[in-house]
């Protein structure tokens, strides 16, 4: 690889990273934000909510790769028409099919990193993330053990410690259980721990005391002491044992050839199909946006006016493609003629693109258009200033 080869890469390379970082930050904050109650209210400290927050990036730099290599492609080739650069090249004799090799390899590499984001990461950063997620809601023991606070375990069950040791000893626990209307039981212990075992998960009181009453408030309240004492708490604990798991949380090898049995593929089989081919078509889409970018700006162009017309056309043309890969994308579940339009989109787009370059089509701005913009221009052109009498 030359240095011209390498300037340009670089260059590209730099912008294109800069836009993921940027968008792909901006937008992961507004996806923290949503999991930071979940996170405070279960007791978890800031490495667990990094840890299941930085899960969803693999799916935000999927969504952002292709825009990012768009976004680039054009930053690079404006750059290099704003100096004058592709000009330069040209009249040395340069094609624009060579100035657009570095920029093609960038958008090769970026199609094969989408495509193994899409196959393999997204999937089982997905998978993680419902895990991570399960597991801090079923995480009672850190929930309910947040000295000077009174927790709500569930409706009508009040949990308060006054402090808790290292080793997981609570003192000064504090129970009140009203989730039976016609008896309200409040528990207070000396000292408790949490034990799990085969049987279940368990609060085990000792040196306390249990005060039961009826809801009447005539009614008497009868008090009973104990040594050690186990409260069940199984049954707050979530239980991810009957969650489904959604296909595009599975493995390529799941989707590919789903057992008989899974729920997913008796009542909806189509959305397996649906997860096959946006898995296999997530490739072909930066490339077609590069495409778009490289046919509208990889020739030599001389004026602001040319450039300005040529990104303002590409911008429409980006969404075009964008908005008909999400409407084939939303049709692959029900319909199965949908499955060769999804990757016919960006072959077909890419093409045409390479026509353009190639000089076989050729698009410009309808002439009633140039010659309006020509009339705004010289209309608010600055007038020569005239000298005071």
């Amino acid at each position: 690889m030359g240095r011209l080869d390498r300037y340009i890469l670089s260059t590209a390379t730099v912008a294109f990273i800069g836009v993921v970082v940027v968008l792909a930050g901006m937008i992961w904050v507004t996806q923290a934000l949503r999991q930071l109650d979940l996170v405070t209210s279960q007791g978890q400290t800031i490495i667990a909510f990094l840890a299941i927050t930085s899960l969803t990036m693999p799916t935000l730099v999927l969504v952002i790769a292709p825009a990012a290599l768009f976004i680039a492609t054009a930053y690079t080739l404006l750059k290099l028409n704003g100096d004058s650069e592709i000009v330069v090249m040209a009249s040395a004799g340069m094609s624009h099919w060579r100035l657009l090799r570095p920029l093609a390899l960038l958008a090769l590499i970026v199609s094969l990193f989408c495509e193994i984001l899409a196959i393999d990461v997204v999937p089982a950063s997905l998978s993680g993330f419902r895990e991570q997620v399960s597991r801090v809601r079923a995480d009672v023991v850190s929930f309910i053990a947040q000295p000077g606070r009174f927790v709500n375990l569930t409706q009508g069950l009040v949990f308060h410690v006054r402090e808790r040791t290292p080793s997981g000893v609570m003192h000064g626990v504090f129970i009140n259980d009203g989730r039976d209307v016609n008896e309200i039981s409040t528990y207070l212990a000396d000292r408790g721990q949490i034990v799990e075992n085969e049987a279940g998960i368990f609060l085990v009181l000792e040196s306390g005391s249990i005060h039961r009453r009826g809801s009447d408030k005539a009614a008497s309240t009868s008090v009973v002491e104990f040594q050690r004492y186990a409260f069940d708490l199984s049954s707050l604990a979530p239980s991810a044992k009957g969650d489904l798991i959604r296909p595009m949380e599975r493995s390529f090898a799941y989707v590919l050839e789903p057992p008989k049995d899974d729920p997913f593929l008796i009542h909806t089989p189509g959305r397996f199909r649906e997860e096959v081919h946006k898995r296999l078509s997530a490739g072909l889409y930066p490339f077609a946006f590069f495409a778009i970018a490289a046919a509208a700006l990889a020739r030599p162009r001389t004026t602001r006016q040319s450039r300005g017309l040529a990104l303002t056309a590409i911008i429409p043309a980006m969404a075009a493609v964008q908005a008909g890969n999400f409407a084939i994308a939303g049709q692959l579940k029900a319909h199965f003629v949908a499955v060769p339009l999804i990757y016919a989109l960006p072959v077909v787009t890419v093409l045409l693109c390479a026509m353009v370059l190639q000089g076989w089509i050729s698009l410009s701005a309808p002439q009633w258009l140039l010659d309006g913009l020509d009339g705004l221009k010289a209309r608010f052109a600055r007038r020569p200033a005239t000298a005071n009498p």
